[in-house]
């Protein structure tokens, strides 16, 4: 199976660049779902799509919106704040919350995932600013499970227990099973985003003013969790054809931020021009498929990435986390009980350590604006 997902600034193109990169791959033959936590694939496929499963050519099925009332996490939540004599309007706020928001429709993706059906799923992700916050929402269900809802021996009492609370004991061990389903597939879903064999991550900007340091903030941010950058595509560049001097200024501006997006990547930086309308059905996405990847395969690895790495050197340990165009002023380190917390920017991710450190905790570190490095004495 190949993951790719597709993020960017609002109005780049992400949706139509999903959507022409899913009709490149199932025209090769490959069956391929095209997945939408928006509305825009619909529209650049040229069809109406439905909440369900909607056929969208012989080898390409699309969804996009949320399913009416399907929302399985929010639904599990109001019944746990219902179990614990809490208002089940606080379900829909928690529901709300950045990153959490979209983790229903993530439910969905998973059980789609989980059919089979499907050798490349294109999925087309929340504009840049919301998408940051989900992989910190995905990388807590995979902490929530470990830590509330592990497996443990049952108690010689718990019969008894049972016996003597009757209907609430029933009601609570059911919204436990529940829990313990739903994070399961989320954590599940988390390991399938960072395997660097199955997903990466293609983000969409447009040349202007911002879009470098949005780059490298989420370069930074997606490194961190562990999501492989494989390409970053610029949308809506002024044609070569365009020769009137009136955009001589424009394209000046547009080759400065350009370089500046270069700069602010390892990645392969993928462009296509401005059209005099944005593509749309099969054919004009077909067209900008091929304008935007040339001789590459679409669904392909564009580039590689590093994994963090954690070895001995001598006697001390050393966690090597990639988070490249970082400063030192925008990382903070934290101790954990079973582990580190590295922040960037409020973004936090926990880095578990081996048992055999037991309480030790992190004597130095340093960042070379790529790499950080904490070492464990």
């Amino acid at each position: 199976m190949r993951i790719v997902l597709f993020s960017g600034r609002g109005g780049s193109g992400v949706s139509t660049l999903s959507a022409a990169t899913a009709v490149a791959a199932s025209s090769s033959g490959k069956p391929t779902l095209a997945f939408s936590l928006g509305s825009g694939l619909g529209h650049a496929l040229g069809i109406d799509v439905t909440a369900s499963v909607t056929k969208a050519g012989d080898n390409l099925d699309v969804v996009q919106g949320a399913s009416a009332d399907a929302d399985a996490f929010r639904d599990w939540l109001a019944d746990l704040l219902d179990f614990r004599g809490m208002e089940p309007e606080l379900a829909d706020d928690l529901a709300a919350l950045p990153g959490i928001n979209h983790i229903g429709r993530l439910l969905e993706l998973e059980e789609l995932i989980a059919s089979e059906r499907y050798s490349v799923i294109v999925l087309d992700a929340a504009p840049l600013e919301m998408f940051l916050d989900l992989p910190g929402a995905l990388e807590s269900a995979a902490r929530w499970l470990k830590r509330v809802f592990s497996s443990r021996p049952q108690s010689v009492f718990e019969p008894l227990v049972r016996a003597f609370a009757a209907d609430f004991a029933n009601t609570g061990e059911g919204v436990f099973a529940t829990g313990r389903e739903l994070l399961t597939r989320l954590a599940g879903l988390r390991d399938l985003m960072i395997d660097h064999e199955t997903t990466s991550v293609r983000l969409v900007v447009t040349p202007e003013d911002g879009a470098p340091e949005a780059l490298r903030e989420a370069s930074g941010v997606l490194s961190l969790f562990g999501y492989l950058k494989d390409a970053v595509v610029v949308t809506r560049l002024l044609p070569d054809a365009v020769k009137d001097p009136f955009f001589a200024p424009s394209r000046k501006r547009e080759a400065e931020l350009l370089e500046g997006v270069r700069a602010s990547t390892a990645a392969p930086v993928l462009t296509c021009d401005l059209r005099p309308e944005p593509p749309r059905g099969e054919e004009a996405l077909l067209d900008l498929a091929r304008e935007v990847y040339g001789d590459r395969d679409p669904t392909g690895f564009l580039s590689s990435g590093e994994p963090h790495a954690f070895s001995r050197d001598g006697g001390n340990f050393v966690l090597e986390v990639v988070v490249p165009f970082a400063s030192r002023e925008e990382l903070t380190l934290e101790q954990a009980g079973d582990g580190i917390i590295i922040c960037l920017n409020g973004r936090r991710r926990l880095f578990a350590l081996p048992a055999e450190i037991g309480m030790r905790e992190a004597s130095t570190w340093s960042h070379d604006g790529r790499v950080l490095r904490v070492t464990i004495e």
